[in-house]
């Protein structure tokens, strides 16, 4: 086997932009802006600036040239980096750097700030300017110096560790104070302004502190409390770069029991800081102008192809954006040198991996999880109609990626708009994508004889006529209408369920699930069908009842109620908990106490009334598989509306009415499901055409699907799904099953209707 010839993946440095290159977005600009207002002698001291950025924004980069600036000055030919002419004189200025969240073991930040500044005066040669009050301890400021440097034990060279002044006992004790809280701060400001006057030639020292939002919120609070102490001296000035939103909740954090919270820390802040800037948004044409400038061996032509998306995913960050392009490089290269990328189509992968990086992690759970590679497929397909489709494609998508509105797809959502995919994105291409293994071959082209064309007669002609005359006579009466394919019949609307695959039942890690709902797996039912909106209503029962004078099994037997825990007559359908409820003062709720018999009887008469409006369809109790893909959509939503629960979605116990609230109550709440069919959770309990089974889906195969199931051919219970206002979350699931005699009647208790063709009931 010959040996196979790696490829080196090449990908972009994250470090802050240092030396001479010019800086893009224009921090250059700003950092010349930044120079000169601190080397400014009308520039009042002392003074703190805040830079206001997200994280990889840029704020370190642009602390780095503002430094920069302020310590080399002129350029290699002598002109100055930020004056307008030869005669701008700014002042001298000498720049410390400091990273607080190094520093979150320090006792006190205060010890670790002027140690870092003792010694960036060492390193400037400082040391030698001050051996003059080391050799003569009757220099005015000796005592006062002496005892800033042994408070700090700062290590001077050639002077020695834990270098110790002898200080004037009758004026000093020998202590290390600033931990101790003692007289050091009546003392530390004498010794510190002749040091800085002496150090900076009276001019001004810069203190660039970063990352400060990366430190833990006590510690952040000590570094602003370091910098208050700082805020009455002359010649200093603090360079903050940090997200203001997280050290204003670290401030929270800290002083919440002193009630310094809201507006209250935003005073603090601005106690503090004098100057902010915030690092404006760049612009999406600023970041491709960017990406063309990289070398091509980092960021080659398929990926500047789809620079939209790469940005999207990164949300127009720079530094996300060298992460997303370098994270696709190494993902590309793995998958080259394991031979896994040969057929691969590489703008496929680079939308696959950009939309991978944006998609929250639910949605990257919900596409792993989807065991049938058709489904998955889908799945992505309709993602992308959700969000760059026609108008109806994105209203039939909508429903099933309902969970994906909120703030946290917004990423999602943006690079959905900027990716597509070629012929060549199978459900088999994108299971390659997923676990980086090379897609199988490509079938190669079949070559066929040329056909004949068939001749067609005049009488073929007008058989397809009268064949599409027909099909527009018979969509005028009752094709889907309306942004969600609905239709009414007999004053019941419907929600058109598109034929084809569906995830049905849970996966054998579902906690929340029984083993009846199990396993997970695959169900293609062949046939479009319209699933009612809504519950059956009592305005709407009490039609067939004044029709047909029929009597229910609960008018005969009596119906259930929870109070007496007993079947009593008198409750019936019109009187759902006592004899002496009415039902028209809940005319608009789900009918109760109605048997499966009773629903039956119910779907003969409408059957027989609207036979003219039904055409050839027939109205039915739906199946269970029909029922749970009306419920979930096609994806195996947990929840009609998703995958994690809401209290405020469904009537369930967890919502705490204590009864039948009036159907589509919900509906404006996000209740519906992904085919816009409301209660399909909660509320009552609803009847399904089947026969239960507990082992019904045992023995199916996730990726083998089921065709058109209907339950078995006999039994002693039938099926009911939906949970009620009884119950709470694990059972106002879309996959859970119940069951109950056909005769049972319970004021949780009521059902749904269904049309489709007669050869599918």
């Amino acid at each position: 086997m010959p040996k196979r010839k790696y490829q080196t993946p090449e990908v972009l440095h994250d470090a802050p932009l240092t030396g001479s290159k010019r800086a893009d977005f224009h921090f250059d600009d700003f950092a010349a802006t930044f120079a000169r207002l601190i080397a400014s002698p009308n520039t009042e001291t002392p003074l703190a600036i805040g830079i206001n950025g997200a994280w990889g924004s840029g704020k370190t980069s642009l602390l780095l040239r503002v430094k920069d600036m302020l310590d080399n000055p002129l350029d290699d030919k002598g002109k100055h980096r930020f004056a307008e002419d030869e005669e701008n004189i700014f002042r001298q200025c000498k720049t410390v750097w400091f990273d607080a969240w190094k520093y979150n073991d320090e006792d006190e930040l205060l010890v670790a700030l002027v140690r870092v500044i003792l010694q960036a005066m060492q390193k400037d040669g400082f040391i030698n300017k001050i051996k003059a009050w080391f050799g003569d301890p009757n220099q005015p400021s000796y005592d006062v110096i002496a005892m800033l440097f042994n408070a700090f034990e700062v290590s001077f060279g050639g002077l020695g560790a834990n270098f110790k002044l002898k200080l004037d006992p009758n004026k000093y004790q020998e202590i290390s104070p600033i931990k101790q809280h003692t007289a050091f701060f009546d003392y530390f400001n004498e010794a510190f302004e002749a040091l800085l006057k002496s150090w900076t030639d009276n001019g001004t020292l810069v203190v660039f502190i970063d990352d400060l939002d990366r430190c833990l919120p006590a510690k952040t609070v000590q570094t602003l409390e370091a910098i208050k102490l700082f805020l009455d001296k002359s010649g200093c000035v603090f360079v903050l770069g940090a997200d203001t939103r997280i050290v204003r909740a670290a401030v929270e954090t800290h002083y919440k029991n002193e009630g310094i919270i809201g507006e209250g820390a935003k005073d603090y802040l601005e106690k503090i800081i004098q100057l902010r800037f915030d690092l404006p948004p760049i612009v999406e044409k600023a970041m491709e102008a960017y990406l063309k400038t990289q070398d091509k061996t980092k960021v080659d032509e398929a990926m500047l192809k789809r620079w939209g998306a790469l940005v999207a995913a990164a949300e127009v960050n720079p530094r996300r954006v060298k992460n997303v392009i370098n994270d696709l490089n190494l993902q590309w290269f793995m998958a080259v040198n394991s031979d896994q990328a040969k057929d691969v189509n590489r703008d496929d992968f680079i939308c696959w991996q950009a939309l991978m990086r944006a998609a929250p992690a639910k949605f990257v759970a919900q596409v792993t999880k989807l065991d049938d590679k058709s489904i998955r497929h889908n799945f992505v397909l309709d993602a992308l109609k959700w969000q760059n489709g026609t108008q109806e494609e994105k209203d039939a998508a909508r429903g099933s990626f309902a969970d994906y509105e909120d703030d946290d797809s917004r990423r999602l959502r943006k690079v959905l708009k900027q990716v597509s995919f070629s012929g060549d994105f199978t459900p088999e291409a994108l299971d390659s994508m997923i676990y980086m293994t090379a897609p199988p071959p490509k079938p190669e082209p079949v070559k066929s004889a040329v056909e004949e064309p068939k001749k067609v007669s005049v009488s073929d002609i007008a058989e397809v006529v009268v064949e599409e005359e027909t099909a527009v006579l018979r969509s005028e009466k009752i094709a889907p209408r309306g942004e969600r394919n609905e239709m009414e019949i007999g004053g019941i609307r419907f929600a058109r369920v598109p034929k084809g695959r569906f995830v049905m039942g849970s996966k054998d890690d579902n906690e929340l699930a029984q083993d009846r709902e199990k396993p997970q797996h695959t169900v293609d039912l062949s046939y479009d069908y319209w699933m009612a909106k809504f519950i059956l209503t009592n305005r709407q029962f009490s039609e067939f009842i004044k029709d047909t004078k029929y009597e229910t099994t609960a008018d005969k037997l009596g119906g259930w109620t929870p109070k007496q825990s007993k079947f009593v007559k008198g409750v019936n359908w019109a009187h759902p908990t006592d004899p002496k409820e009415k039902w028209e003062d809940k005319a608009d709720h789900p009918v109760v106490q109605v048997s499966w018999n009773d629903a039956m009887e119910y779907c003969k008469w409408f059957n027989e009334t609207f036979k003219s409006d039904l055409g050839d369809l027939s109205l039915h109790l739906p199946t269970e598989a029909e029922w749970e893909k009306a419920a979930r959509g096609a994806y195996g939503n947990e929840w009609p509306w998703g995958n994690e629960f809401d209290p405020n979605k469904c009537n369930s116990a967890d919502g705490r009415k204590g009864g039948t609230t009036p159907v589509g109550a919900y509906s404006t709440l996000g209740g519906d499901s992904p085919y816009g069919c409301a209660d399909m959770v909660g509320n009552v309990w609803e009847w399904c055409n089947d026969w239960f089974s507990d082992s019904e889906y045992k023995g199916r195969i996730s990726d083998t699907p089921v065709l058109n199931p209907k339950g078995p051919q006999k039994g002693i219970s039938r099926v009911l799904r939906g949970g009620s206002f009884y119950n709470g979350r694990n059972f106002a699931r879309c996959a859970y099953r119940n069951y109950t005699d056909p005769d049972d009647r319970l004021n949780g208790l009521g059902f749904r209707v269904c049309v489709s063709s007669p050869s599918h009931i």
